[in-house]
């Protein structure tokens, strides 16, 4: 009940009153105008400020791409140079184990042919050693026969017969002299 008699006065109170007379209209009215007005004045000037920002934003991003291209660009290059360095690092090391192969192999060969030439000449000292010794022991052996031989002569042979030999043995020279020559 209380609904129907707020809804009867609700309706005679329409009837009475038009829309242009009702308050609220008017300030719906003024608060559209006032937000057109504003838009109008204050839209370019918003625009103009969202335009700029949005300009900042782009020429960030232009800066950003550039950038990031630029460090894209390094990143490759130090890869390039790493790669080189790299490389270069392998084919210096692979050339210095070459090289200390090699120079092992000619010390080995040096060494080797040192030694060689060490026992020849330690072979040939041993080989004139044992000459020297054998020309040594012939040496005393005729002095010592010669001596044995000339005591024995001058026991056996004394006189004459001594005399003979001796004889015979110098006239016997000269051919000796010539068959050793010949």
């Amino acid at each position: 009940m209380i609904i129907s008699s707020a809804f009867a006065a609700t309706s005679t109170h329409t009837a009475e009153h038009s829309l242009f007379q009702d308050p609220t209209f008017w300030v719906g009215v003024a608060f559209c105008l006032t937000v057109v007005v504003l838009i109008k004045l204050c839209g370019k000037t918003v625009s103009s400020l969202l335009q700029a920002r949005a300009d900042k934003i782009a020429s960030q991003l232009d800066e950003a791409a550039k950038l990031r291209r630029q460090a894209e660009e390094l990143l490759n290059d130090y890869t390039v140079r790493h790669n080189t360095i790299e490389q270069t690092t392998r084919d210096a090391l692979k050339e210095a184990e070459e090289r200390a192969e090699k120079l092992k192999e000619e010390i080995q060969k040096d060494f080797e042919q040192k030694l060689k030439t060490r026992e020849i000449a330690a072979e040939q000292r041993l080989n004139r050693a044992a000459q020297e010794a054998s020309q040594e022991v012939r040496d005393k052996a005729i002095a010592l026969a010669l001596q044995i031989s000339e005591q024995i002569l001058s026991e056996k042979l004394s006189g004459e017969a001594g005399q003979k030999l001796i004889n015979d043995a110098i006239d016997a020279l000269p051919e000796l002299f010539n068959e050793r020559a010949a």
